[in-house]
């Protein structure tokens, strides 16, 4: 396999000051330092690759992230993947914090010790030993005549935001499923009342899906299951999302999202694609600051590089007006064929209790990609 991911920007000097600069896309045609490698090949031969690297801004970054089921050709799934932005309000606040713009998350970084990363080993993050890689086991990939256990490698860094902690995990799955997650502890702090206060925490992804050989082919398709009057039977639409835009999740539905490689099948039976899965939706019409980033739940831009941060993006040589996801979808740009950027964003308030005095239980945010048709039969 040919691989060569980019790794945007030099190292970060943790003890500089960082400023928000414009990117090119990744191509695959770009190098990764070897340092930033990150490879891991399972029992079964199933293999992810990718280029990890630290930003000033997203903290932990991957570039170029490939996937190869047992025996079949490394294919790439996405260009480029990362938190951007996290906003924390208290119940209390009239103002919003917005962490990885104004803070930044690679100038937070935690040098991690063997405690931290039990089992697993601690790899270099731009000056620190702070990327914790394991691989674990899941379960059952599947159950049935016969049954298969299935493996996942983890990449975890954690990040001090006195007096709460932060802890970014991703984790590859052997079946080539990708779920990004964010975890919050630490400490609460008392308002002017000397109560706990209760407080929401907004999270976006950026993902730069780049299915195949080229990026500049994506399709986006939305699925949504609707019950029945009745509840027993549903019915299933998907329609295309041409143009930029932005959608809700609905509870009364069954909704998902799919971007796909263009329309060429591969192995002459279909179009591969990764799901959209969302989850922990249950708060995301919380908008105390009534912000317009915060009224839809993921969007789908096309790629331009002045477009890094889902709030409060303020990038060296690009329109100031260009700040957050309501402007970026604005024009409503033709993407059925283009390179397609998604975000998506969730939303978690939490009620503060008894338990959560001096140490806060981690308050987890997640989803999962996952891959549809990309090949032809399960290869496990």
């Amino acid at each position: 396999m040919s691989f060569k991911p980019e790794c945007l920007g030099s190292v970060v000097t943790l003890l500089l000051f960082y400023s928000q600069a414009s990117y090119a896309a990744p191509e695959p045609t770009q190098t990764c330092p070897a340092d930033q490698v990150i490879s891991k090949t399972f029992t079964s031969g199933a293999t992810w690759t990718m280029c990890a690297q630290l930003q000033a801004a997203e903290g932990l970054t991957f570039t170029q992230v490939y996937y190869a089921a047992p025996n079949k050709p490394a294919r790439r799934v996405l260009a480029e993947a990362s938190l951007s932005q996290l906003e924390l309000v208290s119940d209390s606040a009239a103002t919003a914090s917005y962490i990885v713009t104004q803070q930044g998350l690679g100038n937070k970084l935690l040098a991690l010790s063997s405690n931290d990363c039990s089992n697993g080993a601690i790899k270099r993050l731009g000056q620190l030993d702070a990327l914790c890689r394991t691989t674990q086991e899941y379960g059952y990939q599947y159950k049935y005549a016969t049954q298969r256990q299935g493996s996942y490698l983890e990449l975890s860094t954690r990040y001090d935001l006195s007096p709460l902690a932060l802890n970014l995990r991703w984790r590859f799955y052997e079946n080539g499923i990708i779920e990004p997650a964010l975890g919050i502890s630490g400490q609460l702090v008392k308002n002017s009342n000397k109560v706990f206060d209760n407080f929401t925490s907004h999270t976006a992804w950026r993902l730069d899906f780049d299915l195949g050989s080229t990026g500049s082919d994506d399709q986006i398709l939305e699925v949504t299951s609707t019950p029945a009057e009745d509840r027993l039977t549903k019915v299933v639409t998907i329609r295309g999302i041409n143009r930029e835009a932005g959608r809700l999740q609905d509870p009364e539905v069954k909704r998902l999202w799919v971007v796909r490689d263009g329309s060429t099948p591969y192995e002459g039976v279909s179009v591969p694609a990764y799901d959209i899965v969302p989850s922990q939706y249950n708060s995301s019409r919380l908008n105390a600051l009534n912000e317009p980033w915060l009224k839809q739940d993921i969007y789908f831009s096309k790629y331009n590089p002045c477009e890094r941060y889902a709030a409060k993006n303020v990038i060296d040589n690009c329109p100031k007006k260009i700040d957050n996801l309501a402007r970026y979808i604005g024009n409503r740009e033709s993407i059925n064929g283009a390179d397609s950027v998604v975000w998506y964003r969730q939303t978690t308030h939490h009620l503060t209790r008894s338990d959560d005095n001096l140490r806060l239980s981690t308050l987890w945010s997640s989803f999962q990609l996952v891959p549809r048709d990309w090949h032809s039969q399960n290869q496990f």
